[in-house]
């Protein structure tokens, strides 16, 4: 009964950090046309503020992964949610194009320390024959948080309806932090990495060396496939789940009226659109145990390439319902079936299949290799 309640806690735990994270990222869209407004960025700006996330998020995988395998999963964890909590707060309160893109650079940092450190807890803390299932049902928290996210912060819009009302979708993150910064420090520490504390020695010089076991013989090809495949998909996912009003915007769904009219528009449609990232997250928690990851992976990227494509050629047609319906049709497949394949699959498989001792320096560095392409994706996506 212990240990059932122990995975139960673990998993809510680990859950609810993945749920931040998705959380921070998403809301930062709908934050995207009040800053707009506020700021006057240029295009290469919009692009740098919200790219400043998916940056330090590259910089936290790779970096923090190494250091949870040295220091422990329980620590990490902990200390990550405090500097959520700190951050999130900081962002919310930003006077500038700069100090925007320094706070969410931060928050990134925390992203991207949470992905490798919660992967490696649940697949060490949790029964091996369960592991696919509760990672792929963590994931499907935080692919929740892209409707949940949205529909807060168009909550927050209508009770406050000003051109302020994104410091305070900013500030919400912190919400959800503080209840995971108490929850996780009921968690023990890994039990699977303090077996193997021994093996992985602070003041040895050669642990130093970061990655050298990554690109050996025996992991190389493992390094290079998760690594590539999550680079590339994070340059698509991101370069338009973080510009999605934009997009709607582009396609007349903001409608014809002031700027709090529109928003409330495009906060809806955003929302609408969102809610299928949860459904493909969803259908995979009941695919993983049926089907090869692999083949899932291959699934959805193929189905995926088809969405971008419907919408990428709703900008030619001549009537205007018609733009509607293949744009809407072709965030719909493309929300889906990212989040039902590869969304999940990319997640799962560093932490399946690296052993514990670079367990998180592996994840981390998968992690890290995505969120560089999610700032490329983001970077030029303005422009």
């Amino acid at each position: 009964m212990y240990a059932k309640n122990l995975s139960r806690l673990i998993w809510i735990v680990c859950s609810l950090g993945l749920f931040i994270d998705g959380y921070i990222l998403y809301i930062s869209s709908i934050t995207e046309p009040f800053i707009k407004v506020m700021f006057n960025p240029s295009s290469l700006q919009i692009g740098l503020i919200q790219a400043s996330a998916p940056l330090g998020a590259a910089i936290g995988g790779i970096v923090m992964g190494r250091v949870s395998d040295k220091i422990g999963r329980k620590s990490m964890l902990i200390f990550n949610l405090l500097f959520f909590v700190i951050i999130a707060i900081l962002s919310a309160l930003s006077w500038n194009i700069l100090s925007l893109c320094i706070f969410r650079l931060l928050i990134g940092l925390g992203v991207g320390m949470d992905y490798p450190i919660c992967a490696s807890y649940l697949a060490e803390m949790i029964p091996k024959n369960k592991t696919s299932k509760f990672v792929t049902a963590a994931m499907f928290l935080n692919c929740a948080a892209s409707a949940i996210g949205i529909l807060i912060a168009w909550v927050i819009f209508k009770l406050v309806p000003s051109l302020q009302s994104w410091r305070l979708m900013l500030a919400s993150s912190a919400i959800p932090a503080i209840v995971g910064l108490i929850l996780r420090s009921k968690l023990p520490e890994s039990f699977i990495w303090q077996a193997h504390k021994n093996k992985i020695d602070i003041s040895d010089p050669e642990s130093l060396k970061f990655y050298k076991k990554l690109f050996s013989p025996k992991y190389l090809r493992l390094t290079i496939c998760f690594s590539m495949c999550w680079f590339l998909m994070d340059i698509s996912y991101y370069g338009i789940a973080l510009f999605t009003p934009s997009i709607l915007d582009a396609l007349g769904l903001s409608g014809n009226g002031d700027f709090l009219h529109s928003a409330s528009m495009l906060i809806k449609s955003t929302l609408y659109v969102n809610i299928f990232v949860m459904f493909g997250a969803f259908a995979s928690i009941f695919a993983i145990d049926k089907m090869d990851s692999i083949k899932l992976q291959k699934i959805g990227f193929i189905f995926s390439f088809l969405g971008l494509f419907i919408i990428s050629i709703s900008f030619f047609a001549q009537n205007n319902i018609l733009n509607l319906i293949l744009g809407f049709s072709g965030f719909i497949l493309f929300n889906f079936f990212i989040n039902f394949g590869p969304g999940i699959t990319t997640y799962l498989l560093p932490a399946q299949l690296y052993p514990t001792e670079i367990r998180a320096t592996g994840h981390g560095f998968a992690a890290g290799s995505a969120k560089l392409g999610a700032f490329l994706g983001t970077i030029f996506s303005p422009v």
